[in-house]
């Protein structure tokens, strides 16, 4: 079984994303977000906290360093009791604009085997949000107002912060001077482990009284008792926006609870393309209606010709909104 460190990681993602598209009223907050990234992008980055880096999102490093493409892999590999390797992978490409557009695709293959890959497409474009599984076609969202299509793009974007959160104080970091990085001017620092141990995770609330089910166990036992064993990597920031270009982290952990379990990890994070190098990110043009919600009734009267094809409830929204 695997430990559940990122937040996204080794979990079974939901084909049925219920993110939406925003409304007058949220493209107006949007715009306000946007803004307030925007004034902070003039604040200087202060590079004696470069992890810092790491935990920004996505708009908040488009309004720093303007559009940007980025890929991610995190690989997992377990030995426990029994000897043998379970290996976890996922694999992250965003395209995130300085307009605040940005198309995120996810993938996670968990080791079960053929079959268990699982994966997720968003696309959010002028306020819109699409989304889509990746066994599923694309379609419009309306249940969300784009706050869940930001969350899923920074729980990719942010992977290298929640290994950071992992290792805790056991992770240390020292400026290595400076380098260049797609033809930029950035700061290199070198990531080791340090003689510190993290703080044991608190139990999760809301659990039956009666304790925990098999997998919320083992991944309690690991986030209280993970003792890092390893750590050896680098991080490369811009040196004027201080965009992580580049950050690659490899370790492991053993846990006290079990002995025997040991754990091996592999991240690597990089901004392929910058500025106008990243082509613009558009509504999908074959995206579905957002028709999850029956009509029940309504279908049955319509496919028995005793009523005339009703438009779909997304539809309807949009010509509410031209009328206006």
């Amino acid at each position: 079984m695997f430990p559940r460190p990122l937040a996204h990681s080794l979990a079974v993602l939901s084909t049925g994303l219920a993110i939406a598209c925003s409304s007058h009223k949220d493209e107006g907050a949007r715009q306000r977000l946007l803004s307030a990234g925007r004034a902070s992008s003039h604040a200087p980055f202060d590079f004696r906290y470069p992890l810092k880096a790491l935990r920004e999102s996505g708009d908040a490093a488009a309004a720093r360093a303007g559009s940007f493409s980025w890929e991610a892999r995190v690989n997992w590999t377990v030995f426990g009791k029994s000897g043998k390797p379970v290996l976890a992978t996922e694999r992250h490409r965003l395209r995130q604009t300085s307009s605040g557009n940005f198309e995120l695709t996810m993938n996670l293959d968990p080791g079960g085997g053929l079959g268990s890959t699982t994966g997720k497409r968003i696309i959010f474009a002028n306020g819109i949000t699409y989304a889509g599984g990746l066994w599923a076609p694309m379609r419009k969202r309306t249940a969300d107002r784009g706050h869940g299509a930001r969350r899923f793009r920074d729980d990719s974007f942010q992977a290298a912060a929640d290994l950071v959160d992992l290792y805790g104080p056991a992770l240390a970091i020292e400026d290595a001077g400076e380098t260049v990085f797609l033809a930029r001017p950035a700061r290199r620092f070198v990531i080791s482990l340090s003689d510190e141990r993290p703080t044991p995770a608190k139990p999760p609330t809301g659990l039956p009284a009666r304790g925990y089910d098999p997998d919320t166990r083992r991944r309690v036992d690991f986030l209280q008792g993970r003792i890092p064993t390893s750590l050896q990597g680098e991080l490369v920031l811009d040196a004027v926006t201080a965009l992580p270009l580049f950050v690659a982290m490899k370790g492991a952990f053993s846990e006290k609870a079990d002995p025997q379990l040991h754990a091996e990890v592999a991240l690597t994070a990089e901004v392929k393309s910058l500025g106008s190098g990243v082509p613009p990110v558009l509504p999908p043009a074959d995206a579905l209606p957002d028709n999850r919600k029956p009509n029940g009734v309504a279908d049955a009267l319509e496919a028995a010709g005793l009523r005339k094809p009703h438009q779909q409830e997304g539809e309807k929204g949009e010509e509410g909104e031209q009328e206006q």
